[in-house]
Parts: C-alpha cells; sequence; structure tokens
C-alpha cells in the first residue's frame, strides 16, 4: 500500500508547498500516515517519485529514486525551484514481493500519458501471463518494470485507440479506465483475495483517477479532494482559500494533506473522479457487480 497526490491548476505552484511543508505532506505521509489499510507496515520506504508538465501538449518530466523519501537531499532541492500547474507525486510500499528499483517506482509515463496506482491487483501472479499476451507489441515492449502497477497501465494504454497521441479528451481517457478495471476483474473471476485499484492517469490538460475495491462490502484504500481559488500556505499553515466559486486548483491525495477538514471531501467508494481541461469536477459511480450505494451513502455522510 502507498499514498500519492495529485495537483492540478489554472497556475503553477512550487512543489514544495505540496510535497514538504504542508502539515501532513507527501514526505509526512511516508513515515507517519495515518489512513493506511494495511497496518503491519506503516511506512512507505520503497521509493518514490513525482511527475510534472511544463506544457500542456508536451511530455511530462519524472524523477524517482529507491531511497525514502524523507531521505532524499534532491528531492528537497528540486522541490525548492520546480513549478508546475500539474503535479503527480506517490510514495511507494512494496506489494507481492516485486523488487524496491527504478524501475518499479511510480508514476510512470508513456507518450503524454502518466500513471500511478495506490493498491494492489489480488492474484495478479495468476493473470500476468494473460495480460501480456494481451497487448500490442508497442506496448509490451513498454513495460520496464515486474509491479502490477504498471502492467495496469499498460492494460489502459491498449484500451487506447492511439496512446501516442498528444492529447486526450477526458471521455476517452475515463471510457480506457472503466474498459481497464472491467477486463481486470473479468481475468481475476473467482479470485479470494480483494484487489485495490486506486488508479491515476494523466496527459497533461485531464485527469482521471479511481477510488476502487471488488468488494462489496469493504471501503477501498482511502482518497480525497479540495478544490478552490489556490491552495497557499496563511500564517505558516496551509488551506485550500475559496475566494471565489470556480475551481481554479484542485488536489487529489490519499490523506489530506492539512488538518483543515472542512477543505477535504471524501472521494465514495467505487467512484471514478474526472477533472477537465477546465477544471471542473466530475464524480462517477462505478455501478459494477461490486457496486453497494449504501456503502457509498454512509462514506459520504
Amino acid at each position: 500500500m502507498c499514498r500519492f497526490l495529485l495537483y492540478k491548476s489554472n497556475s503553477p505552484i512550487l512543489l514544495a508547498d505540496l510535497l514538504t511543508r504542508p502539515a501532513h505532506s507527501i514526505i509526512m505521509q511516508s513515515f507517519n500516515c495515518k489512513l493506511r489499510i494495511d497496518l503491519r507496515r506503516p511506512m512507505n520506504g520503497d521509493g518514490f517519485g513525482i511527475g510534472w508538465y511544463d506544457e500542456p501538449g508536451t511530455p511530462g518530466c519524472i524523477f524517482t529514486s529507491t531511497l525514502p523519501a524523507w531521505g532524499n537531499l534532491n528531492l528537497q532541492r528540486l522541490a525548492e525551484k520546480i513549478k508546475s500547474a500539474l503535479v503527480f507525486a506517490h510514495v511507494r510500499a512494496t506489494t507481492g514481493d516485486t523488487a524496491t528499483s527504478e524501475s518499479n517506482c511510480h508514476p510512470w509515463q508513456f507518450g503524454n500519458l502518466m500513471w500511478m496506482h495506490n493498491g494492489n491487483i489480488g492474484g495478479f501472479d495468476k493473470i500476468k501471463r494473460r495480460l501480456q499476451n494481451a497487448l500490442r507489441e508497442d506496448i509490451y515492449l513498454a513495460v520496464q518494470g515486474t509491479t502490477d502497477s504498471e502492467h495496469a497501465f499498460a492494460l489502459f494504454l491498449n484500451m487506447l485507440d492511439d496512446p501516442t497521441k498528444p492529447v486526450f479528451s477526458f471521455q476517452e481517457l475515463r471510457t480506457a479506465m472503466l474498459r481497464t478495471i472491467e477486463q481486470l476483474n473479468e481475468w481475476l473471476e473467482g479470485e479470494d483475495e480483494i484487489s485495490l485499484m486506486n488508479f491515476a492517469v494523466t496527459d497533461g490538460q485531464s485527469v482521471v483517477c479511481t477510488r476502487y475495491t471488488t468488494s462489496s462490502e469493504l471501503e477501498a484504500a482511502s482518497l480525497f479532494y479540495s478544490s478552490g481559488s489556490e491552495f497557499r500556505a496563511d500564517d505558516g499553515q496551509y488551506r485550500m482559500i475559496k475566494a471565489n466559486k470556480r475551481e481554479d486548483v484542485v488536489v487529489v491525495a490519499s490523506e489530506p494533506l492539512t488538518y483543515e477538514r472542512s477543505d477535504w471531501l471524501v472521494i465514495p467508494t467505487n467512484t471514478l473522479l474526472v477533472i477537465t481541461p477546465k477544471q471542473n469536477v466530475h464524480l462517477h459511480p462505478i455501478k459494477d457487480k461490486y457496486w453497494n450505494p449504501s456503502r457509498s451513502l454512509a462514506t459520504s455522510s
């Protein structure tokens, strides 16, 4: 189980204002996460990654390391200098006995697309060969690591007619995400181990992410979002400022970055969230056999 965050805005933010400075920043969550399902391993110290875009329609940049995020001096230095309006960040805890290597660190990139995952695909070893055989040749050859997460990304790419396009509509990304989950569930039919599929993908302009589990009773791994006009520090404390009704900034995170509870909303279990290029936020229930409307209602209350 890992932790991740993503930030999308109309204007760039200094990475330090997301990664290191908030009271419960992603760096803090790498060694002091509060809402993790698997309490046996409270650390997320098996590497980290950050991805960001300089300009819409151009490939993003990714920096990964196998060092724990809390002890990486280069991350601290970069965070104080880099600004971006679209940021992915991830701190990793290995699942499925996968190696700690840079090729296994999130996020991953293919063309203009970037992907990360919090959770696990239960029984992945039983479907790995079948998944690989289903991939088009160029996508199969692009897989560098061994994780279920990167293979899920490959399957997502396979659902797109042309994953090398510079720009996608949010509808295309949403449809490919739903088809990815549907295909994984079809292959995993009869598997006892529960999957946790908190996926996030972007082309640099739209974002699609999910909070999802293959259980109709249990909650998925935690996921929250906050939106407003600006995410900044006031008197040393970070807040989501709501100066008007516009959503100029959207932050999605495994755990809230601040302790201002009113700033954060829970994304219901088995829900897909879309952030459009115009910063509109859409929530869509994933109504498959694991959909439980009473659970969703309880989560939102």
